[in-house]
């Protein structure tokens, strides 16, 4: 048991390490993001059993680093009004997505992963 903790802590670590690695930029900013349901009164959709691995996002500048835990997954970003302003998949092996030099202000963060939304607000 003791085993399999330490082998999960070193996995969680180098995970959240590796996107800092993956930028080269000076100060990436870490991400704190949170999680909700697309459709919380679903019955069909019932919580997991274990608990939800929320994916280590950094922002630097106009740059979004990521683990590999949000392959094949859709990133959104929202206005103030909610209107989807930027929509991109990540690819598999993908870990850095640039966001485009013209949009600045404050977005919602949104990464689509199966029935659960991660989210956070960015300052570009």
């Amino acid at each position: 048991m003791k085993k399999l903790f330490l082998i999960s802590i070193t996995w969680m670590l180098a995970m959240t390490i590796m996107p800092v690695m993956a930028t080269g930029g000076d100060n990436p900013i870490p991400l704190n993001m949170k999680i909700k349901q697309t459709n919380p009164e679903s019955e069909l959709t019932p919580l997991p059993k274990a608990p939800i691995l929320i994916p280590a996002v950094y922002l630097d500048d106009h740059t979004l680093s990521f683990d590999a835990g949000i392959e094949c997954c859709e990133v959104r970003l929202l206005d103030e009004d909610e209107n989807v302003i930027f929509s991109d998949f990540i690819a598999i092996s993908q870990t850095l997505l640039i966001l485009p030099a013209t949009l600045s202000g404050t977005y919602e963060l949104q990464i689509i992963r199966g029935n659960f939304i991660f989210y956070c607000e960015i300052e570009l």
